[in-house]
């Protein structure tokens, strides 16, 4: 949220809770943050990358239990760390968006595995089927296995070159896919799942 704070809110737009507003380096607060996951406990996970590089976990209620990253490219290090996601399996996953890679840690921000070779990731959806979808920057759309291997990869359907901007994606339960392209084009690309 801008002021480098994050809110929670109910389904009515009232602020449950609200914390940071400070800008820092500190563990537990904040200086660009972009992506906020709940787990099955509901601790907090923030990915905070644009000023820091770090992900941060925290309670319900909003009680930092730790944070973990620093700048780098080496495991558990960060260059923009941009989505964080928890999946059936309590692993965290991380858009390491300028270093061109998922990262995957367990629930104590402990390394297990990274996934690159992507383009500027920014964000990851992950399906029922454990299917994760992940738009990037410079390659705009991959689709993987749970376990990080490639299913398939398409480029933006405005221009054959890369850099086209995808920043978002999400899946509705008729498996059709949304990507918002934030960059050229400015727009929602709805993509519609035909036959299984």
């Amino acid at each position: 949220e801008l002021g480098d704070r994050v809110s929670i809110l109910d389904l009515q737009g009232n602020v449950l809770n609200r914390w940071g507003g400070e800008r820092s380096h500190e563990p537990g607060l904040f200086w660009g943050p972009h992506g906020i996951w709940t787990d099955s406990h509901g601790d907090l996970y923030v990915s905070d990358g644009y000023g820091n590089a770090r992900v941060h976990k925290f309670s319900p209620t909003g009680e930092l239990i730790y944070s973990w990253g620093e700048p780098g490219s080496g495991p558990g290090q960060f260059d923009l760390p941009h989505c964080v996601r928890v999946d059936r399996r309590g692993r965290v996953l991380v858009a390491d968006r300028a270093n061109n890679r998922i990262q995957i840690f367990d629930a104590n921000g402990v390394f297990l595995d990274q996934w690159p070779n992507l383009a500027r990731p920014c964000d990851i959806y992950i399906d029922s089927d454990e299917v994760v979808y992940v738009p990037e920057l410079d390659g705009f759309m991959s689709i993987l296995t749970i376990d990080g291997t490639l299913i398939t990869r398409w480029g933006s359907p405005s221009n054959a070159g890369t850099g086209m901007g995808a920043h978002a994606v999400w899946v509705d339960s008729r498996g059709d896919i949304y990507v918002n392209q934030n960059l050229e084009g400015q727009r929602l690309i709805k993509y519609r799942r035909t036959g299984q």
